[in-house]
């Protein structure tokens, strides 16, 4: 291994870096569909044209050895590092192969300290549980503040569909059984949708039935979800994610129409719940639960080692048996005087829970707050209980 070097692609020269990123991708069995390449395309075109992307690319010669997707945004005085792909996406992180992770990581921080005068504070919210990222920073001399951890619900899976159902009581085995022995038996069909061509009806489908669902129960939607800019972005990546094996578009289908569509999103590890919506004309057969156990089936089928339901502990998540991971949060900074009144700010305003006093290092902080909210509060669905 050679020494590594790092440097910065920003704004549209992102685009050029691509397919080196997506080789990268491919050699990291933690990065998940939401720090790919087609993720990132999709978000800077269609869900954050303002944010700038401030990409750090790690080579250990001329090989492309890591990817740090950053965005680069001004709120106020502060100039604010973000997560590249972050809201609507989950988990972010470093990319890299696992022989280089540390590597990168510590190349990382060694420019984002070299840089430090270009930013002012970062917020990283929702890390891969488990991730070395926060600790390489703060090894590199950077300021780490913690925040509240996100609870997102997973299943470790076993070996088999019957290994899975030995884990739930009695009453939620038969209960699954029978939702499954709807598809199964052909009362409920399933078709996964693959075709390009196909995909923008697919999803235009998927966005009605959303709204339909939600609107049924009076409750409130995401506000975001009900536009152009969320369909034509999720339209993007799953584009390019299905052709990659990364994406899966559902579409359960009752006497020859369509009763539900869900957009989920799967690696060789582990299945990521997402979105999805059912007409209320097929409420009864609980087309929800059988989306999820299907998809859970089907994990264990392909050897997967979880199924995911990421940010936000509903409850409805743990009546499949899953128990909470945790995904780190956190406030980034520098040696930099703004940068350290910016985490003074943030501090006080993590502990009071509230809107500091205005002036000096209170309104950094609540600039900040506001940035930085808590993520588990700050989920892209609202509530999400699939009926």
């Amino acid at each position: 291994m050679l020494a590594m070097r790092t440097e910065l692609v920003s704004g549209a020269a992102v685009e050029t870096v691509l397919d080196e990123w997506g080789v990268v991708h491919r050699a990291d069995p933690h990065a998940t569909p939401f720090v790919s390449p087609g993720w990132a395309r999709a978000w800077m075109r269609h869900w954050a044209p303002r944010a700038r992307p401030w990409v750090l690319l790690v080579r250990d010669g001329s090989r492309l050895a890591g990817v740090a997707p950053l965005t680069l945004q001004r709120f106020g005085p502060l100039r604010l590092l973000g997560m590249l792909g972050k809201e609507p996406g989950d988990y972010w992180d470093v990319v890299a192969a696992p022989a280089d992770r540390a590597a990168v990581s510590a190349a990382v921080a060694d420019e984002l300290v070299r840089r430090r005068h270009e930013w002012d504070a970062g917020i990283l919210s929702c890390l891969v549980p488990g991730t070395a990222t926060a600790g390489a920073f703060s090894s590199a001399g950077l300021q780490i503040m913690d925040r509240p951890g996100v609870a997102c619900p997973a299943i470790a899976l076993p070996a088999t569909w019957d290994g899975y159902l030995a884990m739930l009581p009695r009453g939620r085995r038969g209960n699954l059984r029978r939702h499954l022995r709807r598809l199964d038996e052909g009362e409920v069909q399933l078709r996964e949708v693959r075709d390009s061509a196909e995909l923008p009806s697919a999803l235009a489908r998927w966005q009605d039935l959303r709204e339909s669902q939600w609107d049924e129960r009076g409750r409130s939607l995401n506000p975001t979800h009900r536009t152009n800019r969320f369909r034509e972005f999720l339209l993007e990546a799953v584009q390019a994610l299905v052709p990659l094996g990364h994406a899966l578009v559902w579409e359960f289908r009752v006497d020859g129409h369509t009763a539900g569509m869900y957009v989920n999103f799967v690696d060789a590890r582990s299945y990521y719940w997402y979105l999805g919506g059912f007409d209320p004309a097929h409420s009864a057969l609980g087309i929800g639960k059988i989306a999820i156990a299907a998809g859970i089936r089907q994990s264990i089928q392909c050897g997967r080692v979880r199924y995911d339901f990421t940010r936000g502990p509903e409850p409805y998540k743990y009546w499949y048996g899953a128990t909470d991971r945790t995904a780190p949060s956190i406030v980034v900074g520098s040696s930099r005087t703004r940068s350290r009144a910016a985490l003074i700010g943030a501090r006080a305003e993590n502990a009071r829970r509230a809107h500091v006093a205005a002036g000096g290092a209170g309104r950094l902080s609540a600039l900040l707050a506001r940035r930085a909210k808590d993520p588990a509060k700050n989920d892209r669905r609202g509530s999400t209980a699939p009926g």
